[in-house]
């Protein structure tokens, strides 16, 4: 139940989490939309400032003047800059200086020297560096103009301007164009990256961080592969962002986070924070609330319900705070609990009655086989005829034999299968007593058997044959006061049982000179049939009758 409702809230917390990287991710690209914006920016003051000085180079050196005019036009044109170049120069045709024009105070000079111009048929732009003071050390623009001189003969040469590029904080924090470096709440720092990789801050002394090299790397490639002028990249501090100005360069611009940005990424973690406290409040309170409401009225209805599968009593309270679905089924399973219990209860006075019943039966039963069995003692003793009594005797004997089986039957109160140990021994003691040879010693009996369960069924036929063999023992295999032993062994192997009935006494002959046998040879003769056993028997050195019976497998499972 807990996990359910705990997966419940993931696509709120989802749709929350995917709200709040989409802000983040407006505020990451904001910062680098700004570093793009003051590339343009730069873009168009260098424009600007190259194109002024491009058109005037390429004025003067089309205008077929001497070189003394051409140097008096370079004065002219610096002058009316209001000195925005660094150096103005007139080359010869081998690029050597003929005569050069510097501001005052500017140490500038040596940068039209740094690599002479090779031939060239057009104006070229480049982007050159120099080493100097702290006015002077930083990035610069080197224009080179084709001009024809009036000579005699007519000679040819170079117009050079070089405009600097890097300036210092004041410059940047007054100069009309620079106003992308004096917002103090926009915060923007610029690198020049030259031809060889190398990085000049466009602010010689703002002591700038330079920025991590395998960054700029990665915007190179970015601009390289794409056909776009500039590139950006967001991150967690700001935005960085590379693309080309004019002159051949290409400028690294880095922009920090704004106070506004600032203050919306703490404001979208607090609402990230806050939306996540809400949705845990929001599942603890769904929990409690779900298991006051439906767990624990679940719990207690199943504790009630095995309570009364082991004690009998069902206590299905139901309250109003329970849902509605929930009081139905405790008033279902009160209601059903209720007619088991008095259906249960009828049963158990049924089978009270029944045993009962039971009882009375065997008691009855077991009476009547004393009173036959005492009916025909009684018949016996008024019987004059020796043999016509001794007939009587068996049948009374066989009688006791069943009532012994029932007997036993009823004190292990079972009706479906009889212990063999037990009542084999308690059958052989009872032929015995009856006999009168319990107390006399003269006869001793030996019985032995293995425990275990058999069919009544089977058991009165064995039963009966056991009595059989045995009376016949004490009647005849003892004659004139001899002492001797009666042995009945009953064993069990797997599925096959043998029983052993024997004397050590005189023995007989079973082959009667009238080839016909006695009654209770022919009993026992058809009670092995009944059990469908094998009967083997002899009468040399006293009487042993074996009996092998199989058990068909089910019953032996079940013992």
């Amino acid at each position: 139940m807990r996990v359910l409702i705990c997966l419940s809230g993931i696509p709120v917390l989802a749709i929350g989490a995917v709200l709040a990287l989409r802000n983040y991710q407006e505020v990451k690209v904001g910062s680098a939309q700004r570093a793009v914006a003051a590339i343009l920016r730069l873009d168009q003051q260098f424009r600007h400032d190259t194109d002024r000085l491009r058109s005037a180079l390429e004025t003067i050196g089309n205008m077929d003047l001497t070189n003394d005019q051409i140097v008096h036009a370079l004065r002219l044109a610096e002058t009316i800059s209001g000195q925005r170049y660094c150096f103005l120069a007139v080359l010869n045709e081998k690029g050597e200086k003929l005569d050069s024009v510097s501001p005052s105070g500017r140490s500038c000079a040596e940068v039209g020297t740094l690599t002479p111009p090779a031939r060239i048929n057009a104006t070229v732009m480049e982007a050159v560096q120099k080493s100097g003071g702290a006015e002077d050390n930083g990035a610069f623009l080197r224009i080179t103009v084709p001009a024809a001189f009036l000579a005699e003969p007519e000679a040819h040469g170079f117009l050079v301007g070089i405009l600097q590029i890097s300036r210092t904080r004041a410059y940047l924090g007054g100069a009309s164009g620079w106003e992308v470096f004096s917002d103090d709440s926009n915060p923007v720092q610029a690198w020049l990256l030259m031809h060889d990789g190398e990085l000049f801050p466009v602010c010689t002394n703002c002591d700038w961080e330079p920025p991590p090299s395998d960054l700029v790397l990665s915007l190179k490639e970015k601009l390289e592969k794409s056909d776009r002028s500039v590139v950006s990249f967001p991150s967690m501090q700001g935005g960085y962002a590379l693309g080309g100005i004019a002159g051949g360069a290409d400028i690294f611009v880095s922009t920090q986070r704004t106070p506004i940005e600032a203050d919306a990424l703490r404001a979208m973690v607090f609402q990230i924070a806050a939306l996540l406290f809400l949705l845990a409040a929001g599942l603890v309170g769904v929990t409690l609330a779900a298991n006051i409401v439906l767990v624990w009225p679940l719990r207690r209805l199943t504790y009630s319900v095995r309570k009364w599968q082991t004690e009998g009593v069902f206590d299905g309270r139901v309250t109003r705070s329970m849902p509605l679905e929930l009081q139905r089924l405790g008033q279902a399973f009160t209601r059903a609990t209720q007619r088991l219990s008095r259906h249960e209860a009828r049963l158990k006075k049924a089978m009270a009655h029944q045993e009962l019943l039971m009882k009375e039966i065997h008691h009855r039963v077991k009476n009547n086989l004393q009173i036959v069995a005492s009916l025909l003692n009684l018949q016996a003793n008024q019987i004059a005829h020796p043999e016509v009594r001794a007939e009587f005797a068996l049948a009374r004997d066989r009688v006791r034999a069943l009532a012994t089986l029932h007997r036993t039957l009823y004190a292990e109160d079972s009706l479906t299968s009889l212990n063999m140990a037990v009542f084999l021994k308690d059958l052989c003691e009872q032929t015995f007593h009856v006999a009168g040879e319990a107390d006399a010693g003269r006869i001793r009996l030996d019985v032995e058997s293995d425990s275990f369960w058999m069919d009544p069924d089977q058991a009165v036929p064995l039963a009966l044959i056991v009595t059989e063999v045995v009376t016949n023992s004490i009647k005849y295999a003892f004659p004139d006061g001899r002492e001797g032993v009666i042995r009945v062994c009953l064993t069990k192997k797997g599925n096959l049982v043998t029983l052993n009935v024997g004397d050590n006494g005189v023995g007989c002959s079973f082959d009667p000179p009238s080839g016909t046998q006695g009654i209770g040879l022919k009993l026992i003769h058809g009670f092995a049939r009944q059990l469908k056993a094998s009967l083997s028997y002899s009468g040399k050195d006293g009487v042993l009758f074996t009996l092998l019976i199989h058990l068909d497998k089910a019953e032996n499972h079940q013992n």
